[in-house]
């Protein structure tokens, strides 16, 4: 999928292969940007401040928007900073952390405090690990820790809360703009307020205190970032700002200055900084620009403030300049833009000119003061070559890597040991990491590291108004919508799809709230290639199905950015209670319709938090946070005398539905699960697992560590494949899906089924278990025969028939059962006056009502295993005969 919503002409091609190529095009544009063969340069070490850096190659702080909520660091961070280490840079400049929640500019970005310190000190432990596992047990690259505060692009949970330093007429309006003019339209109200000087004074401490857990937990320095239209850097311009943070130069570099000096004395520590040199937004708004003209810089105070850092001991500066979010081609040579972004408007070479030049001016005024280059990644396999030429001449001492670094993040390793760089691992300047993370995901190389960040660039596009509009166009406006009849909530899809079409976003909602009160958890766990999408007539007559799902979740998740789907709960109660026994999709939902119709409700259920089974082993990846999000969103603010929690007790002989009846209710609903996993054996071993316990115990943080082990998955139903999944996820290097049938046979959805086969999970079909081995009490393996479909069984699926005299044994580490689920053991105890048949609630089918009066029932323990959207109509329906029955009785 391209990052255009539309193809767009290609200004400028990539067509440098030698340095000959590139003396031409310097030449032919009028650009000083020198290449030399002998690229050793770039191995010598460099003396910072005491430490050695082992080389002149450096990662670029680059976010990969991947932490936790908590601001942790994630196992793909991880990841992403064992490559870099294992590449061979001597200075890994780790990207942005933010000092204080408010400034993280997304929901996942890093953020360091006690909370999240030993997690951060175990990636810094990795990745140093790594290098001295690729490079040698004596590199031990330079690791720093970059402290920032994002100002006018804060956005801590995930909707634009920025902080600005002064109003500015050209990054008001926060989209890329160029050439810049202040004809945008604002995004900030005319009274948005700025960040008060005591808030600045606090910031000091809060960056203080960040460093000194970043030199805890083993970083060498730390960075007080002041680039790219971030706090700092914002500060920097404030020439219109009252106050000790603005005006005059040492006002507006006050914040850096003193922090800096704060750092230093207090902690001893060592600090740099990543410093924007130059705006290329015009003055007065604009800082080191020419007062006439903006394209120019002006560097004179730049210089001053660099001899002020200096002073005060920072040895070690990465230049660059512009923002990425305003003018990216300044300071990001690129060849392709991101959606809505313009057009590279000069040639890159011209950019990457720039760069060296601004660069090279800051290294001549300060010799002693390690300068770090930047803008080198468009050149591609040029990059070692320029670079070195760069260095040799004095221009900067140390050559970084950003975008290339994402791509390649062994680029160092190659230069310093085959002096050359790879053509088929370099960047492209295809601008779609940066898409990724505008379009508000995790983000790294979509090309080069395609099996990672390839899905999320899908889902990040997917995910992105414009181009869902572009899609949702296709629509038919079926008179006989197959889409609809084939959603089991029966959602009006036209009419939605139609709104959406119309940008009415919040009428589009109300559509779909009217038959889903839970629509974006839904969207994410729906089968939606048996559903709605499958059933679209673009499916089998145009050029495919309009992506329903996507559209939904888009809405449903700006519904609850934006309060619209807040339950509406009547000022005026009813008087009734209703008791709901079990807090998953089933029961949260009858709670929710029943409160709107203004019941109060009291929410029974052994778990501790809301979502029965979605919450406790449908695995993360598979739901993203739309679960926590959509029950937070969705129960704000309901009154306390309405809704009542009764969490953390598990329902038995004494507490059970007689003795909750008791308490005054007037009806009630049992929307409770399958807890109990069915076995092929009675065997007791250490290393056999049943599937709920796996996948609940998988969700606990480090619970489970499955490194280089063989795991056996008995089934081949959704669950299944979700025990497969995570095995892998969890560092398995074999998993094996045991199932007794064909492939045609598997009732796991093809979704499903293409995720586990892409990731690599061995599928042994037509394959029995007969036994498990083991010895002292622990698993060793798995004995197996294979199977031959015989007569179809009561269900219509061929019967599978044991071959047993080819059976064969196959060692495991681990083995998880994935076979089926069944109610819990003492339901007839715990569900008094409620009839059971084959261990499921028997109901009226309109009405569910039980055989029990007054009580009602729906979900898992009705149906046996199904889908969430199904527990979710259940619940919306019981509640709509709830409410009837209540009014009948006066």
């Amino acid at each position: 999928m391209s990052v255009h919503a539309a193809a767009q002409p290609r200004q400028w091609e990539f067509q440098l292969g030698t340095i000959e190529d590139l003396r031409n095009l310097s030449r032919r544009l009028g650009v000083n940007v020198e290449a030399v063969e002998d690229v050793s340069i770039l191995a010598q070490p460099v003396a910072f401040d005491g430490l050695t850096i082992p080389n002149s190659l450096s990662v670029h702080a680059m976010e990969g928007c991947d932490g936790d909520a908590l601001g942790r660091p994630s196992k793909l961070t991880v990841r992403r900073y064992e490559r870099f280490g294992a590449g061979g840079v001597g200075l890994l400049w780790a990207e942005a952390i933010a000092v204080v929640p408010e400034a993280r500019a997304n929901p996942r970005q890093l953020w360091l405090h006690e909370g999240s310190k030993d997690a951060f000190a175990e990636m810094v432990r990795q990745a140093r690990a790594k290098a001295a596992e690729a490079n040698g047990k004596d590199h031990r690259p330079i690791m720093v820790a970059q402290l920032t505060h994002s100002g006018r692009y804060s956005k801590p949970d995930g909707v634009a809360r920025p902080i600005i330093g002064q109003r500015d007429p050209y990054r008001d309006c926060l989209v890329p703009q160029w050439p810049p003019h202040a004809k945008g339209k604002s995004k900030l109200p005319d009274d948005y307020p700025l960040a008060t000087d005591e808030y600045l004074d606090r910031l000091q401490d809060a960056y203080v205190e960040a460093a000194r857990i970043a030199f805890e937990i083993g970083f060498d320095a730390v960075d007080i970032k002041a680039c790219h239209g971030y706090l700092i850097n914002e500060l920097l311009a404030c020439r219109s700002r009252p106050g000790k943070y603005g005006g005059s130069f040492e006002n507006r570099t006050r914040l850096l200055v003193e922090t800096v000096e704060r750092v230093r004395s207090e902690l001893g520590g060592k600090v740099v900084t990543r410093l924007g040199i130059y705006d290329a937004i015009p003055y007065p708004y604009g800082w080191a620009v020419d007062e006439n003209d903006y394209t120019q810089p002006d560097l004179a105070e730049p210089k001053r403030l660099i001899g002020l850092l200096r002073d005060r001991g920072v040895k070690l500066i990465d230049i660059t300049i512009a923002n990425p979010y305003y003018n990216p081609h300044v300071g990001r040579p690129f060849n392709e833009p991101i959606v809505g972004g313009y057009p590279e408007p000069e040639h890159p070479l011209a950019g990457v000119a720039r760069l060296v030049d601004v660069t090279s001016q800051m290294q001549k005024a300060y010799p002693d003061v390690a300068m770090v280059g930047t803008g080198y990644s468009w050149l591609r396999t040029l990059m070692a070559n320029v670079g070195a030429a760069n260095k040799a001449a004095g221009r900067v001492t140390i050559v970084g890597g950003g975008r290339m670094a994402f791509a390649y993040p062994d680029f160092a390793r190659d230069i310093v040991r085959k002096g050359r760089m790879d053509p088929e691992k370099v960047c492209i300047g295809c601008s779609a990491c940066t898409q990724i993370m505008r379009d508000g995901g995790r983000t790294g190389c979509v090309v080069r590291d395609h099996a990672v960040y390839g899905p999320i660039f899908r889902h990040g596009r997917m995910s992105d108004k414009d181009n869902l509009l572009r899609l949702a166009a296709d629509c038919r406006k079926c008179q006989e919508p197959t889409c609809q009849l084939a959603c089991p909530a029966g959602i009006e899809i036209p009419r939605f799809i139609d709104l959406f079409l119309d940008g009415k976003e919040r009428e589009a909602y109300e559509v779909i709230r009217q038959a889903n009160v839970f629509p974006e958890v839904c969207a994410w766990l729906c089968p939606v290639e048996q559903q709605c999408q499958g059933n679209c007539l673009q499916h089998f007559i145009g050029d495919g199905p309009l992506p329903i799902a996507d559209i939904q979740r888009y809405l449903s998740e700006q519904a609850n950015k934006h309060g619209w789907s807040k339950l509406r709960v009547p000022q005026e109660a009813s008087g009734r209670k209703v008791a709901i026994i079990g807090a998953g999709p089933a029961g949260l939902a009858c709670a929710a319709r029943l409160l709107e119709a203004g019941h109060a409700v009291t929410i029974f259920d052994k778990s501790t938090a809301f979502g029965g089974m979605v919450e406790s082993v449908i695995p993360a990846d598979r739901q993203s946070q739309a679960l926590t999000n959509e029950l937070k969103a969705i129960f704000a603010d309901v009154p306390a005398d309405r809704m009542t929690l009764e969490l953390g007790k598990e329902l038995d002989g004494n507490h059970n539905l007689d003795a909750i009846m008791a308490q005054g209710f007037d009806a009630a609903f049992i929307g409770l699960g399958l807890p109990n996993a069915t076995s092929v054996t009675e065997t007791q071993l250490d290393g056999l697992w049943n599937a709920m316990d796996f996948l609940s115990e998988a969700k606990q943080p480090d619970a489970l560590d499955l490194t280089g082990q063989s795991v056996g998955v008995i089934g081949g139903g959704n669950t299944a494949m979700d025990v497969a999944m995570t095995a892998k996820q969890l560092g398995a290097k074999d998993v094996y899906l045991i199932y007794r049938r064909s492939f045609k046979e598997m009732p796991a959805w093809g979704a499903e089924r293409q995720r586990a086969i892409d990731e690599g999970v061995h599928f042994l079909i037509l394959t029995q278990p007969l036994e498990y081995n083991g010895a002292n009490g622990k698993l060793t393996g798995i004995r197996l025969c294979p199977t031959r479909l015989g007569d179809p069984d009561a269900g219509g699926r061929r019967r599978p028939e044991s071959v047993t005299s080819s059976a064969y044994d196959l060692d495991m580490d681990l083995v998880v059962e994935a076979i089926g689920q069944s109610a819990a053991g003492d339901i007839e105890r715990t569900l008094p006056g409620v009839e059971i048949a084959n261990g499921l609630i028997q109901t009226n089918k309109g009405t569910l009502a039980t055989s029990r009066a007054a009580v009602f029932a729906g979900g898992d323990l009705v149906r046996g295993p199904s889908t969430v959207v199904a527990a979710v109509t259940d619940g919306i329906q019981a509640a709509r005969q709830i409410d009837r029955y209540l009014q009948s009785q006066g």
